[in-house]
């Protein structure tokens, strides 16, 4: 087919518009954000892939395999096509790189069982990816996307459809590094919170999922309050900002927060002093 100005700008945006969708679900699923189980109930037309997020600890040689499950919550029965990509951090973005563009491309090594996927309307459908590691591994994740086939919709005339994908991170050479800005605490007297910022860089060779605990005390050193940090995930390179708040404000006086963040042998500390008036 020639591809006119207007046929090849179409392709372009049906290109971007499963590209964002697959961006959207992946990136929710590297961070942690909930999944809906299999069993629950939803009136809404969702799809749902679980896993989300496989985490693996290989060397390089070794092989693994990981059965993929997608659910599908709508009306229609949905075609897909597997594809495997490299996941990396570039100027601070995840960016999803095609299977063997990058050196040591570990997405160039997978394998599906099942090149195309049919997932019936209100049932699933699972498939199964082989991955053998390089010998020099370059990337520390790979996306396995389910990437639809199925128009779903119309926008601009343009059909739209559904494309999934589950991240599977790398751990090969348990180097964990973190990098960390000061604590940075904001201090709401509207809405009586206290809110406590810590940005955090993995400077290693490791995906890395640091979670940890603020504890407040006041200007005797007396523990005041401690509150969990929830884990994120952070590929090579990437900075994300940890946040956790405090309901309700203590009375007048000076206090200390010390945060402690640790992934494995990775861990630092860090503290700020603030004023409640």
């Amino acid at each position: 087919m020639n591809l006119t100005p207007m046929n090849l700008k179409r392709q372009q945006l049906r290109h971007a518009v499963r590209l964002i969708a697959m961006l959207v679900t992946t990136l929710n699923g590297c961070h942690g954000f909930g999944q809906k189980s299999a069993g629950a109930a939803n009136n809404s037309p969702t799809l749902t892939l679980t896993p989300a997020v496989v985490m693996v600890k290989a060397k390089p040689g070794q092989t693994f395999t990981q059965e993929l499950t997608l659910w599908n919550n709508t009306i229609y029965d949905l075609a897909f096509h597997m594809e495997a990509q490299d996941v990396v951090v570039r100027d601070g973005k995840r960016a999803f790189i095609p299977a063997g563009e990058l050196p040591g491309s570990i997405a160039r090594n997978a394998v599906f069982n099942d090149d195309d996927v049919i997932v019936p309307a209100a049932g699933s459908a699972s498939t199964r990816v082989t991955v053998t590691v390089p010998d020099s591994p370059g990337p520390r994740a790979i996306a396995c996307v389910f990437m639809g086939r199925t128009p779903v919709g119309m926008q601009n005339t343009l059909a739209m459809t559904a494309s999934l994908g589950a991240l599977v991170t790398f751990t090969i050479n348990n180097d964990f590094h973190l990098q960390h800005e000061p604590l940075q605490i904001s201090v709401d007297d509207d809405s009586q919170t206290i809110t406590f910022h810590q940005m955090v860089k993995n400077i290693g060779l490791d995906p890395v999922v640091p979670a940890g605990v603020i504890a407040i005390t006041n200007q005797h050193g007396a523990l005041v309050a401690r509150l969990p940090v929830s884990p994120l995930r952070l590929l090579p390179g990437e900075s994300l900002e940890f946040t956790a708040e405090h309901p309700g404000l203590p009375k007048t006086g000076k206090y200390k927060a010390t945060i402690l963040m640790q992934h494995e042998n990775a861990l630092f500390s860090n503290a700020a002093e603030f004023t409640i008036k």
